[in-house]
């Protein structure tokens, strides 16, 4: 029998997808970040409606917990990557120490993403998400790197989580599902406050004048 490849279409209908067709990489961390929200909370919805999951359910189906954190996780992360890079180079017109895009785009940190996200914020004027900086702090005091729900044990083989790990994965998503959309808002006010700054600078540039001299 004849293997069928994996990524072809032979149908152009339903379930035929065209991926990387906007012609604007970065920009697309919003799609993406939405994308994975979307996803996540699909997969969390459809836990709600099975009766077997849970502290009295079946315990084997507890393990359907982990690709919903891990979906929600890397959501939360997009979604800090889409307000850096969209907001980043305001810190630069506006003179300040700009933040180091290939760096950020390498990194799982949330902490290193905090940072520059509520530099983003402060370049914008905004005040700083106290709902981030908590719900940061508990990803690095369990999840630091990405790793405890993807795979159930550490790079040197050590148990990802601690025994008997307990929390209610409804309500971790409650906590996200309230916050991610204030982020995303925030990628695309930033993306406006960089246009406008540009604007404003070339506003300011002297010109010349029909004599052949400068007007300010």
């Amino acid at each position: 029998m004849k293997r069928k490849a994996l990524f072809r279409d032979t149908t152009r209908g339903h379930g035929t997808v065209v991926l990387n067709s906007h012609g604007a990489r970065e920009r697309e961390f919003t799609y993406f970040a939405r994308a994975f929200h979307r996803s996540a909370k699909e997969l969390a919805d459809g836990l709600k409606r099975t009766k077997q999951f849970g502290l009295y359910g079946i315990p084997t189906e507890d393990f359907r917990a982990y690709p919903v954190v891990f979906l929600y996780r890397h959501a939360l992360e997009l979604h800090m990557k889409a307000v850096i890079l969209s907001g980043g180079p305001l810190l630069s017109l506006n003179g300040e120490t700009p933040i180091r895009r290939d760096r950020r785009l390498d990194t799982h940190n949330l902490e290193t993403l905090r940072k520059d996200v509520e530099s983003v914020f402060a370049a914008c004027g905004w005040p700083a998400l106290e709902t981030l900086r908590k719900v940061v702090a508990e990803f690095q005091a369990v999840d630091a790197g990405s790793y405890a729900f993807r795979y159930p044990v550490d790079k040197k083989g050590a148990a990802a989580l601690d025994g008997h790990f307990t929390f209610n994965v409804f309500e971790f998503c409650a906590v996200l599902d309230e916050m991610l959309p204030t982020l995303l808002s925030a990628a695309l006010g930033a993306d406006d406050a960089v246009d406008a700054r540009h604007d404003a600078l070339a506003g300011s540039e002297p010109y010349e004048d029909d004599s052949g001299g400068e007007a300010e």
